[in-house]
């Protein structure tokens, strides 16, 4: 079996129990039946420039204006994604770039329902 025959499969971790498991046709959790958080992330990069810090403000607005939005200050979002109050002012002020799992782990504190990485051409 060549590797192009085979399909890749999402594996989701149930933020309530712990269960690592594929994702299915539910989005319920196979151990608790609690629902599972499905994050993709989607940046526009027409508005991303060469510019390596330009990504880094981009992220860290919108993690600002969702920590607004959801009335968080910095203590509670840094709080819930296991990170220090200063690191999340120094990812908004584009000071510090974040790793993908503070990004996932962020976006599930501010209840992001979806988060779509996807890149076009």
């Amino acid at each position: 079996m060549s590797s192009s025959d085979t399909s890749i499969r999402d594996v989701l971790i149930c933020p309530s129990c712990k269960l690592r498991q594929f994702a299915g046709t539910t989005t319920l959790c196979r151990r608790c039946r609690k629902p599972l958080p499905i994050v993709q992330i989607e940046f526009p990069l027409a508005f991303v420039t060469p510019n390596p810090d330009s990504l880094s403000t981009l992220i860290g607005n919108t993690i600002r204006a969702l920590r607004l939005k959801r009335g968080y200050s910095q203590l509670t979002l840094a709080t819930k994604i296991g990170s220090h109050r200063t690191h999340v002012s120094r990812i908004e002020h584009a000071q510090v770039k974040p790793t993908l799992a503070l990004l996932v782990r962020a976006a599930v504190a501010l209840g992001v329902e979806k988060v779509l990485l996807r890149i076009r051409t």
